[in-house]
């Protein structure tokens, strides 16, 4: 509008006249809608929460590749309870809303359908809701108030360093879990292989060479931390049941075919081949025997790495690192050299030849049946995310996103962690000798797994008497 004439100095008889409209564009960055695309394929949904009026909110959200199911603050504030958490379920998100609607959107995420629930903000306004979610992410240029409420801080502009953060976090993910499926599960064959042969044949594998080969497992997996792992599209949960499934697969499988295989040796009928487990006149297994038992688990163990960290069959799956397969191959070759050169063993090359390609055999076999193990126990990692980079945003209607996102709630209900794994309860109980084991001097001691300042041995007596009825619990931190 133009004003004719001083408006200061006419006040309110000045006369305004109408000169047009001057629009303002506060459109998305370039990166978001590609970020956006990219998260949507690691399974990950997203919801836009603002405080702009709903009709700028739905149309943000179209832009960058969202959903235009964008509710007003108010629908979810007056929606009574029993409908409200399906609202924030089925949104695609939230215009016009308060501080304290944005956290309640997120603690209904995470308490109530029990998701892993992300929160980005920069302002004051967003520290209540980043402090509530799992992973608070503040963005570049925050304020102090969102920076301390928040678990991450990026120092980048744009989102685009969320999905790198989610590919590494998988990554490092994948590594741990293949450690912990491995360590178990080879613990496992070696308990039951040398155990069962022991008793069946009272065969004993020398206590050194045990520890040797016990020793060369941890060794070589030390480079397990810089393997190349993938990213899958499925997000991998820590529940403790089934690494203890997968590890046991691993164990009972291949220390059933481990003692398959020895036995199979140990009545072979061509002599050339053939080990004796028995010895001359039942005193114990020759010396070949031992070994052939050792190298055979060496390589057992050494190979089953590469089928734990493949989250497909191992020949389809992204190849190890060099550090990891050099790291094995080392280990295989020392021990076929002390297998078949160590003066009380001396395994013949025909042995170790067999040794070689029944292991090799078996690894294929079990790594196949690994993919049905894991499809049983819901397992299944999904599709190698191959690249870091952002994928290429695409053209897509209402319905094609309503689509899309009723397969990634799927994904998200089959990856919902139960209430037992994620909140780890300790009960710390008062024993009459743990006071008395801490005490410094009589004054300081604990108390039901907490110091407190008592004086004279009346008090380290009172302190170890729980009275009848009380329980104190501490809650653990847990990323769930």
């Amino acid at each position: 509008a133009v004003c004719e004439g001083n408006a200061r100095e006419l006040g309110d008889a000045a006369v305004w006249k109408f000169a047009g409209l001057l629009p303002m564009l506060d459109p998305p960055r370039e990166d978001t809608p590609a970020t956006i695309e990219s998260l949507h394929h690691a399974n990950i949904s997203v919801k836009m929460i603002t405080g702009d009026h709903a009709n700028v909110g739905k149309e943000t959200s179209r832009l960058i590749g969202l959903g235009t199911n964008v509710l007003p603050g108010e629908e979810m504030r007056n929606a009574p309870s029993e409908t409200k958490n399906d609202i924030i379920w089925n949104a695609d998100g939230f215009a016009a809303v308060l501080p304290s609607d944005k956290r309640e959107i997120v603690l209904v995420l995470r308490n109530h359908f029990g998701l892993v629930t992300g929160m980005t903000g920069d302002g004051v306004n967003d520290a209540a809701a980043l402090s509530a979610a799992q992973v608070g992410i503040a963005v570049a240029g925050a304020t102090d108030a969102a920076k301390n409420a928040a678990d991450l801080i990026l120092t980048e502009e744009g989102l685009s360093p969320i999905y790198g953060a989610v590919l590494e976090s998988r990554r490092i993910f994948a590594r741990i879990k293949a450690y912990v499926v491995y360590r178990v599960a080879a613990s496992i064959i070696l308990v039951l292989t040398l155990s069962i042969v022991i008793f069946v044949t009272s065969c004993a594998v020398d206590s050194l060479m045990i520890i040797i080969l016990a020793l060369l497992n941890d060794v070589s997996m030390i480079p397990v931390a810089y393997d190349n792992a993938k990213a899958t599209t499925k997000p991998q949960l820590p529940v403790a049941k089934t690494l203890v499934l997968q590890s046991l697969f691993y164990g009972l499988v291949q220390a059933g075919l481990s003692l398959m295989f020895i036995f199979s040796m140990a009545n072979n009928r061509d002599e050339r081949f053939a080990i004796d487990l028995n010895g001359p006149n039942n005193e114990g297994c020759t010396g070949e025997a031992r070994g052939f038992i050792w190298f055979h688990l060496v390589m057992v163990t050494e190979l089953m790495i590469f089928s734990v960290r493949a989250p497909r069959f191992v020949l389809l799956s992204p190849p190890p690192s060099m550090y990891l397969a050099g790291s094995v191959l080392l280990t295989l070759i020392l021990g076929g050299l002390i297998a078949g050169f160590l003066q009380t063993w001396t395994v013949p090359g025909g042995d170790i030849g067999w040794i070689i390609l029944f292991n090799i055999a078996s690894f294929l076999v079990v790594d196949l049946m690994k993919l049905q193990f894991r499809k049983m126990i819901g397992e299944e990692p999904g599709d190698v995310i191959l690249s870091d980079d952002l994928l290429t945003p695409t053209t897509r209607t209402e319905t094609q996103k309503t689509v899309e996102k009723g397969e990634r709630y799927r994904t998200h209900r089959e990856s919902i962690v139960s209430v037992a794994d994620r909140n780890h309860v300790v009960e710390v109980k008062s024993k009459s000798g743990l006071p008395a084991f801490f005490s410094l001097g009589g004054e300081t001691m604990m108390d039901n797994g907490y110091v407190n300042v008592r004086k004279g041995v009346a008090g380290l007596a009172a302190s170890s008497v729980v009275p009848s009825g009380t329980r104190r619990t501490k809650q653990v931190s847990s990323p769930y």
